[in-house]
C-alpha cells in the first residue's frame, strides 16, 4: 500500500513537471525576435561614402553666370588626412573638374591646371596656376570676379585658410581681365553667392532648394560689399 502512495506521488510530481517545461516553451519568447530593427539603412554606395569620403564645398556659376552657387562634392578621405595642404589641393582640382550637378557652369578657363600643392602659411593659401588660367578666360570684368572668388571661396570654406593668393606659372601676375588685378590676397565674399537658387548636389543631379535668413545674409554681404579687393 505504501509503494503504490509513493508511485502515485512520483507520477503527480513527473506530470507538474512535464506542465512547467510546456508552458515555459510557449511563453518564452525568441531572442531574435526581441531585437530591434534598425531604422537606419544605407546602401554599399552610401557607406562606401561615409567611410572613404569626406564632403567638401565648391563655387561654381549659376547658369547666367552672374552669381556663384555652392555644390557639396566628396574626396578621397586619405587626402584630407594628409593635411591641410592635400586637402585643399584636391578642392582646387575638382573646381578645375568642373561642376557635376545641373544648372552650374564652370567659371575657371578651360586647360587651367595646378601646377604644384597648395601652399599655407599665415592662413593664406598660394594657388599656383599654369597660364590658361588668364590666356583662356573669356573676359568681362563680372565673370573675373567670380572666377577668382570661385577658388576663394572655396578654399576659405576651410578653417585653416582665410585669405587665397593666385598666381601664375610660379610668379605674381598683375593684371588678369578687365580691372581685376591678381597682385594681391582675397579674402572670402559671400556677396557674389546665390543663396536664393539652392545648393548643388551632385548625387541626383539637382538643386535643392534652401532658405537663409534674411538678417544674416544681409550682415554678411553688407560687410563684404564695403571694400571690394578685386577693384
Amino acid at each position: 500500500m505504501k509503494m503504490m502512495r509513493v508511485i502515485a506521488v512520483v507520477l503527480m510530481l513527473a506530470l507538474l513537471l512535464c506542465s512547467c517545461s510546456a508552458n515555459k516553451k510557449v511563453n518564452t519568447p525568441v531572442t531574435e525576435e526581441l531585437q530591434p530593427a534598425s531604422s537606419l539603412t544605407i546602401d554599399e554606395e552610401e557607406a562606401a561614402v561615409l567611410n572613404e569620403k569626406v564632403p567638401v564645398c565648391l563655387y561654381f556659376g549659376d547658369e547666367q553666370q552672374t552669381k556663384l552657387v555652392k555644390e557639396i562634392r566628396y574626396v578621397d578621405i586619405k587626402e584630407a588626412k594628409k593635411g591641410a595642404s592635400a586637402l585643399a589641393s584636391a578642392i582646387v582640382k575638382e573646381l578645375l573638374a568642373g561642376p557635376k550637378a545641373k544648372g552650374l557652369k564652370a567659371v575657371i578657363a578651360q586647360g587651367t591646371t595646378l601646377r604644384s600643392p597648395v601652399k599655407i602659411e599665415g592662413r593664406v593659401a598660394t594657388v599656383d596656376l599654369t597660364k590658361e588660367f588668364v590666356d583662356n578666360h573669356p573676359g568681362g570684368k563680372a565673370l573675373a570676379e567670380l572666377t577668382v572668388y570661385s577658388i576663394v571661396n572655396s578654399l576659405t570654406e576651410m578653417k585653416e585658410i582665410e585669405r587665397v593668393k593666385i598666381i601664375i606659372n610660379g610668379k605674381e601676375t598683375k593684371k588678369f581681365k578687365d580691372n581685376v588685378t591678381l597682385n594681391s590676397d582675397f579674402p572670402r565674399n559671400d556677396a557674389v553667392v546665390n543663396k536664393e537658387v539652392g545648393l548643388a548636389r551632385p548625387e541626383d543631379g539637382e538643386l535643392v532648394p534652401v532658405t537663409v535668413p534674411e538678417d544674416a545674409d544681409s550682415a554678411q554681404i553688407s560687410g563684404e560689399q564695403a571694400e571690394d579687393p578685386l577693384e
